[in-house]
């Protein structure tokens, strides 16, 4: 049984001025758009929402117990915290964007340079040794953070932009993206849960919180990263393929397809 003390470390909050600074000006900047960027119908209740979503997954991956069990205790909670940083905080800050505004031409992202590069920054961070660095060195593990979301940003805005515009992508364009975005989590949580041995020698050493041995705690992160990143673009396809739209969305072969209410498709 894991000693108590260390159990209830666990629970502790971070508490990081900078992270709660930088959150309150998140949302003083975004309360400040809203009241000056444009018609109030431009920001919707959706989108406000979806940017306090943002906003608090945010919060929770760098300030509650996710960021102190990933720091110090859980390598299935610090998988935990990339995937928030990467794959749930980016999209849904960027959903707290007018629609109008991710359909401007005068930013545009390159869909492929912006997936190759998203997955490069998540698997050259889990190599053994710059991983471990970042666990002893905290402007690195800084650096690592600020690195998924800017990552995290410049992938998922093409997803955002609408399909009609000039710089959009096709729906079928879209699903194709995300789907080649999950082989490599797939690969590196299958990496994880199928390794014989502990592959980050910091959590083999750490006090033991929970029953879970170090190379349980690792499968459970493996299992994080290729159940729940997967999960992620799956549930962003589908979105993308059943979402409603009054305007129609463009197919890849240049067609439109409406989705009706009852789920069926019209050409």
């Amino acid at each position: 049984m894991a000693p108590l003390h260390a159990s209830l470390s666990l629970w502790t909050w971070s508490w990081d001025p900078t992270v709660v600074a930088g959150t309150i000006a998140l949302a003083a900047g975004y309360y400040w758009l809203i009241r000056g960027g444009g018609r109030a119908t431009d920001w919707s209740p959706v989108a406000r929402a979806s940017f306090a979503g943002g906003l608090l997954a945010l919060f929770l991956a760098l300030e509650s117990p996710i960021d102190v069990g990933g720091d110090h205790f859980l390598f299935s909670l610090h998988m935990l915290q990339h995937l928030l940083l990467a794959m749930v905080v980016p999209p849904l800050l960027l959903l707290g964007l007018p629609e109008g505004w991710r359909a401007s031409n005068r930013i545009r992202v390159s869909p492929l340079a912006a997936n190759i590069l998203f997955n490069l920054v998540l698997a050259v961070w889990h190599l053994p040794f710059l991983y471990e660095a970042t666990l002893r060195n905290q402007p690195l593990h800084v650096l690592e953070h600020l690195s998924f979301l800017a990552a995290g940003m410049l992938f998922w805005w093409p997803v955002l932009v609408p399909a009609a515009e000039r710089a959009g992508m096709s729906v079928i364009g879209k699903i194709a993206y995300l789907g080649f975005a999950g082989v490599p989590p797939t690969i590196l949580g299958l990496a994880f849960i199928l390794s014989p041995t502990v592959l980050y020698p910091f959590y083999a050493a750490a006090p033991r919180v929970t029953p879970l041995s170090p190379l349980d705690d690792q499968l459970a992160a493996g299992l994080v990263m290729f159940g729940l990143g997967n999960l992620i673009y799956f549930v962003a396809i589908s979105v993308i393929f059943f979402r409603l739209d009054d305007k129609g969305a463009t197919a890849g072969d240049g067609a439109t397809i409406a989705v009706e209410p009852a789920g069926t498709m019209r050409r």
